[in-house]
């Protein structure tokens, strides 16, 4: 796997989700509505990003910087999911970590389920 901070591959469904809402939250809807930004907006997206609860859990440090950063990271989400804008990447990484989501839930439900199944063999055994 690449190390390149613009390889969408480094980043998971949901800190790909949190930056594709923080960018539609904003009105940026296009890689042109992107680069006609306001650098300040940019700044403000990217410690969103960078510091959001989701990310700190992670304990992940984004090191997305610079607009054309994040214009090139962006443009590789975009390919990398087959869409044009903000709106359907943020749609499409949604119901990716939807589908994520609940294969966790079924893991952890098996998981659960054998935990039980040796304690209640120990119990029968003493």
């Amino acid at each position: 796997m690449s190390t390149s901070i613009t390889n969408p591959d480094n980043y998971t469904l949901r800190d790909t989700l949190l930056i594709s809402q923080l960018l539609h939250i904003n009105k940026i809807a296009t890689i042109e509505d992107l680069e006609k930004t306001d650098p300040k907006l940019i700044t403000k997206i990217l410690d969103e990003w960078k510091n959001h609860i989701s990310t700190r859990l992670e304990e992940k440090i984004i090191k997305i910087n610079t607009l054309n950063q994040l214009k090139d990271l962006y443009k590789r989400f975009l390919a990398k999911y087959g869409v044009g804008d903000t709106e359907s990447l943020a749609n499409v990484v949604y119901f990716k970590r939807i589908e994520e989501l609940k294969k966790v839930i079924e893991e952890k439900k098996i998981e659960f389920k054998t935990v039980l199944n040796q304690e209640k063999e120990k119990e029968v055994e003493e």
